[in-house]
C-alpha cells in the first residue's frame, strides 16, 4: 500500500498514528508537496489532496476518516477501535473534534493564498477558542474518563489539539486549559504520537523506521 501524504497535515498524522496502531503491513510513506500537484498524486487522486491511500489491488482510498476506519476494521486491533455509532456521545465527540481539526487547519491554509481580513478565517479564529473553552469546561463537568478509550474519536481529537498548538498558539493560550493540558498527558495516545511528532516527521521516515523507533 502507498500512502501520500506530508509532515505538517494533521489528517496525514492521524492516519500514520491508525496505521502504526493498526500494525499495518508493507505500507509505504509516500511524501508529496499537494500544493505542487505532482504527478503521481493527481494520478491516485485527482482532487490533489491528501492523505490518500492506494491499497495493494490499486484502489485508492481518501478522506483520513475514511482511511483511519478501513484500517482499523481490516486490522481487528485492540490499540485503536472504531466508535460505537449508537452512542450519541461518540458521534458527538467524534464529529467535535473532526471539525476542529478541519476549521484549524483550513484557518491556517487559507492564509497562504489570502489576506487577514477573509472572512472564513475570521470565522474559525473566533470559534476556535469558544470550542476550545466549552471542551475544558465539559471535562470539568463530565470528568476526562470517556475521552480516554482508545477509539477514533480521541485519536482525532488529540491530534487536533496538538495541531492547535501547533497553528494556533495564541489561540489556545488565552483560554482557559487546564483540562485540556491533562487529558493530553494521559491520553492513550500521547506515546504514537510522540513516536511522530511534527520534528521527526519533517525528516521523512519510512514507514518501517517509525514502526522500529
Amino acid at each position: 500500500m502507498k500512502l501520500y501524504l506530508n509532515d505538517t497535515s494533521p489528517f496525514s498524522r492521524a492516519v500514520v498514528a491508525t496505521a502504526l496502531l493498526t500494525k499495518s503491513s508493507s505500507l509505504s510513506l509516500e511524501w508529496v508537496d499537494p500544493w505542487a500537484s505532482p504527478a503521481e498524486l493527481v494520478d491516485a487522486n485527482p482532487f490533489c489532496l491528501i492523505p490518500t491511500l492506494v491499497t495493494k489491488e490499486g484502489i485508492t482510498l481518501s478522506e483520513s476518516l475514511c482511511i483511519c476506519q478501513h484500517l482499523i476494521e481490516v486490522s481487528q486491533s485492540k490499540d485503536l477501535t472504531s466508535i460505537d455509532y449508537q452512542s450519541v456521545n461518540q458521534v458527538s465527540q467524534l464529529g467535535f473534534a473532526k471539525t476542529l481539526m478541519e476549521i484549524a487547519f483550513r484557518s491556517a491554509a487559507l492564509k497562504r493564498y489570502t489576506d487577514e481580513s477573509n472572512e472564513l478565517i475570521a470565522r474559525g479564529e473566533t470559534g476556535m477558542p469558544v470550542a476550545l473553552e466549552k471542551l475544558n469546561q465539559q471535562l470539568s463537568v463530565d470528568g476526562i474518563k470517556s475521552y480516554l478509550q482508545p477509539n477514533l474519536a480521541n485519536l482525532y481529537l488529540h491530534v487536533a489539539l496538538d495541531y492547535v498548538q501547533f497553528r494556533h498558539s495564541a489561540i489556545i493560550k488565552a483560554v482557559e486549559n487546564n483540562n485540556i493540558a491533562l487529558l493530553m498527558q494521559l491520553s492513550p495516545f500521547a506515546g504514537v504520537l510522540n513516536v511522530i511528532d511534527l520534528e521527526i516527521l519533517s525528516t521523512q521516515p519510512s514507514f518501517e523506521s517509525l514502526i522500529n523507533s
